[in-house]
C-alpha cells in the first residue's frame, strides 16, 4: 500500500479587523516549477489536455486557490515545444492555458528565467493565452512603462495579494520593463502599496542556485528583503530541487518548492518534491496562517503521489535538515507547535 507522509506546520498570525466571531478559512496549494513544453507540450498538441495533471487531481482539489510557477512561455510556434538549437529553450503550445484551467490552477508566476525564451512574441502570447483561459498571472507585462500589478484574489472574505519576481532572464533582448526582475526599491513600493488592501501578501521569487541544497547568498538576501517589506509567505523556485523552510520575521520562506511538472531524471532530488498546502484563518480581531501541510510527491511529465513511505520520509528528513524550523513527529504526522496569535491593534 502506498503511503503519503504529510507535514503539518502550525504557524503564527497577524492582525486584521473583522466583526464576526466565526472563523473563515481558505486553503492555498503552492507548486514549484511547471513546464508545459518539451514532451508535455507535444502531448497537449495531440489533444491530451489533461495529460500533465492526470495523476495529481486529488491533490489539486484540496485547495480553493492553486499557485504554480509557469516555467515556460505559452506561444504558437507551429508545433515546436523545444528549440532545435538548445534543449534549455522551450515553450508550451496555446492549449496550455486550457490545461491549467482544467487542472484547477488559479494563478501562476510568469516571472522566471525562461520568460523570454521565445522573445516578444512568446511573452505577449503567454499573456494572451492565459487571459483567454482565465488563468491569473503575475510577473510580466504587454508594454514597457506599465506598472507591475499584483493579483488580488478573494475567497471566503479573505483577500490575498500575489506578486512575482525573478533574479535572472536567460535570453538577451528587449525585455526590460516587461519581466519583473527583482529590484528592491520597486518591491518595497509594491508590497507597501498592496499590504493595506489585503489580508495576506504572497510573493513568488525565482532565483538561487540550481540543484543546490541552499538558495545561495543573493537569493537568501532578496527573499529576506521581501519578508522585511511585509510579505507573509514567499514561495521560492528555480533550484529544481526542494530546499528548506524558514520562519523569518513572521514570514514563511520556502526557499525552493522544487519541480512539479518537470522531467529531470538525471538527478535524485529533481525527482522528489513537495506541495505546500497552506490554510489561512480569519476571525474577530485576528488572522493567522493556521497550518502548512507538505505533501511529498514525484515530479515529472505527470506528477503523482506514488512515493512509498520510505521515499516520503526521506523527503521530510531532507526538509528538516535544511530548515530552521523544528519538525516533530506524532501520530498525526510531522508538525511544528503553533505560536501565539496576535490581536489587532
Amino acid at each position: 500500500m502506498l503511503i503519503v507522509v504529510v507535514l503539518i506546520v502550525q504557524t503564527t498570525s497577524r492582525a486584521f479587523t473583522q466583526n464576526s466571531d466565526s472563523v473563515v478559512s481558505v486553503s492555498m496549494l503552492a507548486l514549484g516549477d511547471v513546464n508545459l513544453g518539451r514532451t508535455v507540450g507535444q502531448e497537449i498538441l495531440k489533444g491530451k489536455t489533461d495529460f500533465p495533471f492526470k495523476k495529481f487531481d486529488s491533490v489539486l482539489a484540496r485547495a480553493e486557490i492553486v499557485f504554480a510557477n509557469l516555467e515556460c512561455p505559452v506561444t504558437d510556434q507551429n508545433g515546436e515545444t523545444q528549440s532545435p538549437k538548445s534543449n534549455v529553450i522551450f515553450c508550451a503550445p496555446p492549449g496550455a492555458g486550457t490545461t491549467l484551467r482544467r487542472a484547477g490552477i488559479t494563478v501562476v508566476s510568469t516571472a522566471n528565467n525562461h520568460a523570454f525564451d521565445y522573445g516578444l512574441k512568446g511573452l505577449r502570447e503567454t499573456i494572451k493565452f492565459l487571459k483567454r483561459d482565465s488563468i491569473r498571472f503575475v510577473g510580466t507585462l504587454l508594454n514597457a512603462g506599465e506598472e507591475f500589478t499584483p493579483e488580488i484574489i478573494e475567497r471566503n472574505g479573505i483577500l490575498f495579494g500575489i506578486l512575482a519576481y525573478t533574479q535572472t532572464v536567460n535570453i538577451h533582448g528587449k525585455w526590460k520593463g516587461l519581466i519583473s526582475v527583482f529590484d528592491s526599491a520597486r518591491a518595497w513600493r509594491e508590497i507597501h502599496a498592496l499590504k493595506p488592501q489585503v489580508d495576506f501578501v504572497i510573493a513568488s521569487f525565482h532565483g538561487g542556485d540550481e540543484y543546490k541544497d541552499v538558495p545561495g547568498e543573493s537569493a537568501e538576501r532578496d527573499m529576506k528583503l521581501l519578508a522585511d517589506f511585509g510579505a507573509d509567505i514567499i514561495f521560492g523556485h528555480h533550484p529544481h530541487v526542494p530546499n528548506g523552510i524558514e520562519l523569518y520575521h513572521e514570514c514563511w520562506i520556502f526557499h525552493s518548492l522544487g519541480n512539479a511538472v518537470f522531467n529531470q531524471p538525471q538527478r535524485f532530488w529533481t525527482q522528489r518534491s513537495f506541495a505546500a498546502l497552506v490554510k489561512f484563518d480569519k476571525w474577530n480581531g485576528q488572522k493567522k496562517i493556521s497550518s502548512i501541510e507538505l505533501i511529498p510527491f514525484r515530479p515529472g511529465y505527470q506528477p503523482s503521489t506514488d512515493l512509498n513511505q520510505i521515499e516520503a520520509e526521506e523527503m521530510i528528513n531532507r526538509i528538516q535538515k535544511l530548515s530552521t524550523i523544528s519538525i516533530t513527529h506524532t501520530e498525526r504526522g510531522y508538525f511544528v507547535k503553533p505560536s501565539v496569535e496576535k490581536a489587532s491593534q
